[in-house]
């Protein structure tokens, strides 16, 4: 059956405790730049094994202190969808944050409580390899305390504001202290440590990015599904012919692909023309490729409704009530509700 593509710049590389981890191809380069630097500064062989399994093992450190985030994060019923590596760390991709801020707290602390456990594990085995590893855990521990958005600190300072003020001025100050240490990164960086730009430019767009989401679900808290989905939506079944799923896209963006009452995905042009290419004018809806479709109903809170489509790339919320699709939830129809919302507000 044809599902949502996957991106060929990330790859599954296992799970953990059901947790899929997934590795971006950046990453698998980063390692083969790193071999390159050794056998190019005449480093022997033994010399480059040691320098890349200690790439690996900052990686797996990284990998534990994700996982100690997903974890608690799951105790709280918050679930998650994967944690991905990057070149510059990695990502625990949460599908909500915990209903209470005294659970952020706890799920933003146990990242670097993991860290400064695994250095004190480490202590008794001292040699300049585990040395190494000792003064990386401490030293993630220490960055990811900066209490500055995107970093574990950041928000476990929101996490602490939230107990005494509204969730969005706390998303604030913890956000402009983000960019406010992203600047002094780069800033840093252009003298000393190219890659320390990196993290600055990663770090601003973390935390703009927050910022952008608090204001976004403050806007939106409380509100229904109901009062921002698009009411009238054709659907289409998988033996229909895709030029009629062609013709109903010309007024939509998103065309549902449904079979027996249920939802299978979604369509869209792009995904027409692919199939139309492909398997040529008599091909049918079957023969497409489909987008991952998030089933809510007509009041579901458009807060809860948008964690899941941030967390389900290329995704679609149906609308079904009672049994029958009543509308659609895009980011488009969000987007649009929300301009709508601060034209009034203003």
């Amino acid at each position: 059956m044809p599902t949502a593509r996957r991106s060929w710049w990330t790859w599954n590389v296992g799970k953990i405790a059901g947790i899929p981890i997934r590795m971006h191809l950046t990453l698998v380069l980063l390692l083969g730049w790193i071999t390159l630097g050794y056998a190019t500064a005449g480093a022997s062989v033994r010399a480059t094994g040691l320098g890349v399994v200690l790439v690996l093992a900052i990686f797996s450190v990284i990998v534990l202190h994700e996982l100690a985030h997903a974890l608690v994060a799951r105790r709280y019923g918050v679930a998650t969808r994967d944690i991905m590596l990057l070149p510059v760390g990695g990502i625990a991709s949460l599908e909500s944050t915990p209903a209470r801020p005294a659970q952020e707290l706890a799920v933003a602390l146990v990242g670097p409580m993991v860290n400064l456990a695994l250095a004190a594990v480490l202590l008794p085995f001292r040699g300049a390899f585990v040395d190494q590893l000792i003064y990386i855990n401490v030293g993630l521990a220490l960055f990811n305390l900066i209490p500055a958005f995107p970093m574990d600190g950041g928000r476990a300072l929101r996490a602490l504001l939230a107990m005494h003020m509204p969730a969005e001025r706390a998303t604030d100050i913890a956000a402009g202290l983000g960019r406010a240490l992203a600047v002094l990164l780069a800033v840093i960086g252009l003298f000393y440590n190219p890659m320390l730009v990196l993290i600055g430019v990663v770090v601003w767009f973390g935390a703009t990015q927050e910022r952008a989401l608090g204001h976004l679900k403050h806007a939106i808290a409380g509100v229904p599904v109901s009062a921002a989905m698009l009411r009238k939506v054709a659907l289409v079944s998988p033996q229909q012919p895709l030029q009629d799923a062609a013709t109903l896209l010309l007024g939509q963006e998103q065309l549902p692909v449904m079979e027996d009452g249920e939802p299978l995905g979604v369509i869209t042009r792009g995904d027409v023309a692919t199939a139309l290419a492909h398997a040529g004018p008599d091909a049918t809806v079957a023969e497409a490729p489909r987008h991952e479709v998030v089933t809510v109903a007509p009041s579901d809170p458009l807060d809860l409704v948008l964690d899941k489509l941030r967390h389900t790339p290329d995704s679609v919320a149906l609308v079904v009530d009672h049994g029958e699709p009543v509308g659609l939830l895009t980011a488009e129809a969000l987007a649009a509700y929300v301009a709508l919302h601060e034209r009034r507000a203003a």
